[in-house]
């Protein structure tokens, strides 16, 4: 634990204690640990897992997942009961209106404890960035006898999938970034337009995929550790993420993605849950999880804030607790997009797993239990023991039928589909126009992954979010273009790198 300690220290201080003299710069680590990392396997294992300590806290600093991925698109409403607690910057996010969420006005001090302000920071980002390109460099470099040339190269392929996974969140909340590769970067660099930085990533990903393996020995490291099935899953939101904006090479995305789908599912490493497993699925680890962040208080692996977990929007007592203070959900999803999601007398098992009697309630009522199954014990102020599903087989399934769809391969687009109804025992779909099928697809990815985090990015990689039918609070496509779909970024990148830009979009 102390190395531990040290070493995540050591990857703070890269950029806090020397980020004021040069962009990024960067202190070999030699110098702030006495040359004692990667020295053997332990240390090499020992590292890995910071990583993904380091990326937990980068998601977990603030509501990413539940405002970027879910409030944005306005479908997700703050409660008009909500024990007094003012969570309105919800709907602040919902209608797109960022800057008070960003530089909190005056009179809303309670919003501080959520560190709202870390929307715009991507800092915590390249933290994990450089700790693996550092990890990379120094396994390559080093002679560590008890670690394997083959064990090398998982390694290095594990740090550039945590590496790709970074920017993946990043260019979804702030589109084109810096991008850089080699340990101890310390250069001023401008941003690299999003599209290519996505190529990039799918370059490098696609490169360590031999290396990578499909399940493991631990089922403590399934879904924990990035796995092959993992990173095609990554690799297939890459893709269909830049079909929507490289047009000209979008049939080459959707080709990609059916194919990684394809060897995915051939594979037999994964596997559909039944539905009435829901918990399990949700408690992280299981064969239907590819990428999860672990969250688990048993052994102090947890958001930076329990706040900012997916849960907290969306469930009030009795599960959860204490009773005073929780007697309301502080969001709810609108009845009327529920019901169009779920049309009444269409049977579908996940109404009966995932929501209660107040699943039409416009107020603090209303509860979503796919992270509560069971209910909480005491009175302890603590959200349960799930972990943040960020990559999951049910999901890569239904972007492979968003591809097969949009190459015109309908029946297998059908076929794929239906694999998601029939576990969750509704209709299975029966034909219909293309734009009909194109839409079946999309409607049941927003009911499969709801606040899972998908779907405002979703809206935005498929243009849906200028349209009202799916977007409560739609974008025009002045404001797309303009990247009004963009986060704000903090102008603390723009210290001493001559080379930086804002996002133009909110500087109006």
């Amino acid at each position: 634990m102390f190395r531990r300690f040290i070493y995540m220290t050591a990857c703070l201080l890269l950029i806090s204690q020397y980020g004021c003299k040069k962009f990024l710069n960067v202190e070999p680590l030699d110098r702030l640990s006495g040359n004692t990392f990667f020295k053997t396997a332990k240390d090499v294992e020992d590292n890995a897992w910071d990583i993904y300590g380091l990326f937990r806290d980068a998601t977990g600093s603030c509501p990413l997942f539940a405002l970027a991925g879910e409030a944005r698109g306005g479908m997700l409403a703050m409660s008009p009961k909500s024990d007094g607690a003012d969570r309105t910057f919800v709907d602040f996010v919902a209608q797109n209106n960022l800057i008070p969420v960003i530089y909190r006005p005056a009179g809303k001090e309670f919003w501080d404890i959520f560190d709202l302000y870390m929307l715009a920071d991507w800092k915590p980002f390249y933290r994990v960035i450089q700790a693996c390109n550092i990890l990379i460099y120094e396994v390559d470099r080093r002679s560590i006898p008890d670690l394997s040339e083959d064990r090398k190269k998982a390694y290095k392929a594990e740090a550039t999938f945590m590496r790709c996974m970074a920017y993946f969140i990043m260019v979804r909340l702030w589109g084109d970034v810096v991008y850089y590769t080699d340990a101890y970067h310390q250069a001023p660099m401008a941003r690299e337009k999003m599209v290519t930085v996505v190529n990039n990533c799918i370059t490098e990903l696609t490169a360590v995929l031999p290396d990578m393996p499909w399940t493991f020995s631990e089922p403590a490291y399934q879904g924990a550790r990035a796995s092959r099935g993992a990173a095609m899953a990554l690799l297939m939101e890459f893709h269909m993420w830049n079909a929507g904006f490289d047009k000209v090479n979008a049939s080459q995305h959707y080709q990609a993605t059916d194919d990684l789908g394809d060897q995915l599912i051939k594979s037999g490493a994964y596997t559909l849950l039944p539905i009435e497993e829901s918990f399990t699925i949700f408690k992280g680890r299981s064969r239907e999880s590819l990428f999860d962040i672990v969250i688990s208080s048993n052994y102090g692996e947890g958001l930076a804030e329990k706040w900012n977990d997916l849960s907290e929007f969306v469930v009030h007592y009795p599960y959860k607790r204490p009773a005073n203070g929780h007697q309301y959900s502080f969001t709810y999803f609108r009845a009327e997009y529920l019901r169009r999601l779920y049309p009444s007398g269409v049977p579908d098992a996940r109404i009966e797993m995932w929501f209660d009697s107040q699943m039409f309630a416009n107020d603090g009522t209303f509860m979503f239990l796919k992270y509560n199954s069971v209910y909480e014990q005491g009175n302890a102020d603590v959200n349960v023991d799930n972990n943040l599903i960020v990559l999951r087989y049910a999901g890569a399934i239904l972007l492979r039928a968003e591809a097969l769809a949009e190459l015109g391969k309908y029946d297998q687009a059908t076929e794929m589909m239906n694999m998601i109804r029939l576990r969750a025992k509704t209709r299975l779909y029966q034909g219909g126009t293309p734009a009909a099928l194109k839409d079946a697809i999309f409607t049941e990815r927003a009911k499969e992954l709801m606040m899972e985090g998908h779907y405002y990015f979703d809206l935005v990689r498929t243009g849906r979010v200028t349209s009202q039918q799916w977007c409560y609070y739609p974008l025009t496509q002045a404001q797309f273009d303009n990247g009004g779909w963009t986060w704000p970024i903090n102008t603390a990148a723009l210290d001493n790198n001559p080379y930086m830009q804002l996002n133009n979009y909110w500087l109006r």
